[in-house]
């Protein structure tokens, strides 16, 4: 794949690749590492993360909102599972493609901004931040607001670095795109405040061009979140409460302790673009240097200071609001917060004057950032799914859930007979996983909680029967507040004890089970109260 659009001469004049061939080349290389991360994972992980169990269940069943956050991830997730059913490897996919789609938003809004040499290497840069690709693999809200957010700040530029000209239609899709960002998690609210605040510091207010196209972009989101706000009003707000209780003093660790692991995670995951920025700029000297009758156009005061804001301006919001607040921040939240610094780094940063590097200097570019992807690909899915357990160590990507579900089926079948095992009933992830290895039309009760689960009709486990699963094993014990309840009034109860990684006594599976019985059959049924297996 040839990304270089200079000559092989390595001279001073700049040759530009026709943007359509480029832009092949940044598809070729997007698509690429879409299918790397997918299948990576996909072959080595023999149970997927707690977020991707979540939305598989989540996206069976179409609501106006989930009990933690809005509905646009279950929602993508259920269209791709009519298409290809509930299987795990789609997660990954639609993660991972997430990432790729804000990259290549990012790769469109770059064009518009900077040389088309310097908008593929902000592509290449940007790829390397985990965020973006490597943990895209999680399929959560934070990993799909990367696209919509991408999308937000493109247009929020193309609308104000000249209102005069501005066109409705962009003005329209910067409230799809911010309608968009809250359908998916409500922390988007972070990137409008900064965007509010650049356009009051900017004065930008007072154009009366801004105020229209403010008041149709609002217009616009309004109208595409009423229905998951009518939603929230009749429901009393649970998504609200949920994002409450997460930001609670007492949910994660916080203090200034806390904030520093916090700034020091994001760092870590910047890491492979920093240390490749480090080296353009340490060897900046190796760059032709620019003929004197050449311009880079787009580098104006305003887009610098647009692309500072947009890079920086999360950050120092959130960490202050943080301190003052006593929020206790997850590293993970701050997943979107850096969309644009692959694009400011190429656009201000010296060494970075792709559209002057020689062959040689893109070929060790490339060959740097392929390798990083597929070492990243093919060692993290390697070492968390396969490695792990062969060291004896217990994550949840290398749980048994195959095992388990076998004993489950053999469980049943013993003591129900051929009645078909339709419900679990347990935590998310444990229970999802198990639920996942089962025959596809087995749903889960969540958490016991029917509010939790409302694509199940009311008394679904008391009329049609079901196996409540409670996972012990200390480090991912289940936590259920119902779970212990409904084990209680279960007809019959057991445990199960299977290895999980190595030989240490600690490493084994530990689960207690129950059955209930449909209505009606109770009496029929051979359930010994102290059965074990």
């Amino acid at each position: 794949m040839r990304l270089s659009p200079i000559p092989s001469t390595g001279n001073a004049t700049p040759l530009a690749v026709p943007p359509p061939a480029l832009q092949r080349n940044i598809l070729w290389a997007l698509a690429a590492m879409l299918l790397l991360w997918t299948l990576s994972f996909s072959w080595f992980y023999p149970t997927p993360p707690w977020d991707n169990v979540e939305e598989l269940f989540w996206g069976s069943s179409f609501e106006w909102s989930y009990y933690k956050h809005p509905p646009l991830p279950s929602w993508l997730m259920g269209a791709l599972m009519l298409l290809g059913g509930r299987e795990p490897w789609l997660t990954y996919a639609a993660g991972v493609g997430c990432g790729v789609g804000a990259l290549c938003l990012v790769w469109r809004w770059s064009l518009e901004m900077v040389h088309p040499a310097r908008a593929a290497l902000a592509v290449l840069l940007g790829s390397l931040v985990a965020y973006h690709v490597q943990r895209a693999v999680i399929y959560n809200h934070n990993t799909v607001q990367l696209l919509p957010l991408a999308g937000y700040w493109w247009m929020l530029w193309r609308v104000l670095h000249a209102p005069s000209s501005s066109k409705l239609r962009d003005w329209a899709w910067l409230g799809v795109f911010a309608a968009l960002s809250m359908l998916t998690k409500y922390s988007a609210v972070v990137q409008f405040a900064v965007g509010a605040a650049f356009i009051v510091r900017q004065g930008l207010w007072r154009d009366a061009h801004v105020r229209r196209g403010l008041l149709l972009a609002a217009g616009v989101a309004l109208v595409l979140m009423a229905p998951h706000l009518w939603w929230v009003l009749e429901h009393s707000g649970r998504s609200i409460d949920y994002a409450r209780h997460s930001v609670h003093p007492g949910t994660h660790g916080h203090g200034f302790r806390h904030l520093v692991h916090v700034f020091l995670v994001q760092v870590s995951r910047l890491l492979p673009m920093l240390l490749l920025v480090g080296w353009a700029w340490f060897t900046r000297a190796a760059v032709a240097p620019a003929p004197s009758s050449a311009a880079t156009p787009g580098l104006n005061a305003f887009d610098r200071r647009f692309l500072a804001w947009a890079t920086l301006g999360p950050m120092c919001l959130v960490f202050p609001a943080a301190v003052l607040l006593k929020v206790p921040l997850v590293p993970s939240w701050l997943g979107t917060f850096f969309l644009p610094a692959a694009l400011w780094a190429v656009a201000v940063l010296p060494g970075l004057e792709a559209e002057r590097w020689s062959r040689r200097r893109w070929r060790g570019v490339i060959v740097t950032v392929a390798v990083l992807h597929v070492a990243g690909a093919l060692g993290q899915a390697w070492v968390d799914g396969v490695l792990s357990k062969r060291l004896g160590y217990i994550t949840r990507a290398n749980l048994p859930a195959q095992e388990v579900a076998d004993a489950v089926r053999d469980i049943w079948r013993d003591r129900v007979g051929d009645r078909p095992l339709t419900l679990l009933v347990g935590d998310t992830w444990f229970a999802g996983a198990v639920a996942l290895r089962m025959d596809p039309s087995t749903q889960l009760l969540i958490d016991g909680d029917e509010r939790n689960s409302p694509w199940l009709p009311p008394g679904t486990l008391a009329r049609e029967g079901g196996m409540v699963l409670i996972l012990d094993t200390h480090e991912f014990r289940s936590e259920g507040a119902l779970l212990q309840p409904r084990l209680a009034l279960a007809d019959c109860r057991g445990t199960l004890d299977i290895p999980w990684a190595g030989t240490d006594e600690h490493n084994r599976l530990r689960m207690r089970w129950g059955i209930v019985l449909p209505q009606g059959e109770r009496a029929a049924k051979n359930c010994a109260a102290d059965a074990k297996k």
